[in-house]
């Protein structure tokens, strides 16, 4: 049965409702009869469920939409002020984030901590503080996500061994949060749950298979099956980063060698650009550091010496050389995911956002020339509707995707 099909039956009631909201949310269907059409289900049981939106004020009548035909307009239904919020929570390498959004992802505060060194109980306090913060703003809250960086185990909420974080290994998270908060809370990779917020809000929503990548000082990925967030049987997530793009390449902390994160991670390539400008390691505004007179303006000011700087300026044959090695890795471990997955789109996130749209054309171009199934589809290259939001949003959309599936009580 499609995920758009309503199941007309009391017992699938709260399918249903799921359902409905899920459309509502989405601005998939607008109007009831457009809801009856579009999950197959009678115009009755529709009003039905609509009508008690409106008393539980879950949903909202707005302004009637505007018609060419004689008779009364239908009215538009939307998510109400009223209804419950959704906090989401994301653990990072270097900030803990917390996010207030509605049932339609509007971003309606957002509270983070940064740092530069993190021990597992500092983890918890901040996990706490942020949401503490947003609690209290608002009261009525239907339940808290989290995403985290991984490697993870879902099922359990166990944030397992992530490389470059401080040495934390095995955090009991969801354990933890569960016994400080009252609220139904569910947790999941970073990644997926950016490929979620794409999916049910962002450039994803009509789109089946898809595969996110997320490249920063780590290079993760999610995937969208089917419509549906791929798990495992083990709840760990999947790990693009440590494909091996060179076998003979050196160690990884995973224990593989010539994973794609020792070559293409934000960190590595901005030290490749930064040599390649004829930059020090670190371009802080000391007049002594030794700079080409060529590169010269690409100290001023300091904070272009950063990736996104790189990004927005002028690129030397050097600069450029950069990129376009680091696009070739990239590729080589997109097209081993492609050619086993077979997408329909790949979407981009995290630094790549920052990338100039000629390298994500790059991107796609080395992709589809290099991808096994060779015919007259593209498949086409996208940065995230959400941006670098899309984990945090993402977040948030692990609770709003259970309402959806008729997981909660509503």
């Amino acid at each position: 049965m499609s995920q758009m099909t309503g199941k007309n039956s009391i017992t699938s009631k709260q399918f249903n409702r799921g359902l409905l909201l899920k459309l509502i949310a989405t601005q998939t269907c607008r109007t009831r009869i457009d809801l009856s059409k579009a999950t197959g289900l009678t115009k009755m049981t529709v009003t039905n469920i609509i009508s008690e939106f409106i008393q539980q004020g879950l949903v909202a009548e707005s302004e009637e939409e505007q018609t060419e035909v004689c008779g009364r307009n239908p009215i538009l239904l939307e998510i109400s002020e009223k209804a419950p919020r959704v906090i989401g929570l994301l653990i990072f390498r270097d900030r803990i984030e917390a996010v207030l959004c509605t049932l339609s992802m509007e971003m309606l505060a957002a509270e983070s901590i940064h740092f530069d060194s993190l021990t597992e109980e500092q983890l918890y306090v901040y996990c706490f503080s942020v949401i503490d913060r947003l609690l209290e703003k608002e009261k009525n809250i239907l339940g808290i996500g989290v995403a985290a960086i991984g490697p993870v185990d879902i099922w359990k909420g166990v944030i397992l061994n992530p490389p470059r974080f401080y040495g934390i290994q095995n955090v009991p998270i969801l354990e933890k949060l569960k016994k400080r908060y009252a609220f139904p809370i569910f947790f999941d990779h970073d990644n997926n749950s950016a490929a979620l917020a794409e999916r049910l809000f962002g450039i994803g929503k009509n789109v089946q298979d898809f595969l996110f990548l997320g490249i920063s000082n780590g290079i993760g990925s999610g995937i969208v099956s089917g419509g549906e967030i791929y798990h495992s049987h083990r709840g760990i997530p999947p790990e693009i980063g440590h494909i091996s793009i060179d076998r003979r390449g050196p160690l990884c902390v995973c224990g593989n060698r010539g994973c794609l994160e020792l070559y293409a991670n934000t960190d590595i390539v901005l030290k490749k650009l930064r040599a390649a400008a004829g930059m020090r390691a670190s371009c802080d505004g000391d007049s002594r550091a030794p700079v080409r007179a060529s590169s010269a303006k690409l100290c001023q000011p300091p904070e272009n010496a950063s990736f996104a700087g790189f990004c927005r300026m002028p690129q030397t044959a050097e600069t450029e050389a950069v990129f376009e090695e680091m696009l070739q890795d990239v590729s080589a471990a997109l097209v081993t995911s492609v050619n086993i997955l077979h997408p329909e789109m790949i979407v981009l996130g995290h630094d790549c956002i920052d990338w100039d749209e000629r390298h994500v054309r790059r991107l796609e171009e080395l992709v589809n020339n290099r991808k096994v199934v060779h015919d007259q589809s593209l498949l086409p290259v996208r940065k995230a509707h959400f941006g670098k939001e899309a984990q945090l949003i993402g977040a948030a959309c692990n609770v709003a995707d259970q309402m959806f599936k008729g997981a909660l009580i509503l």
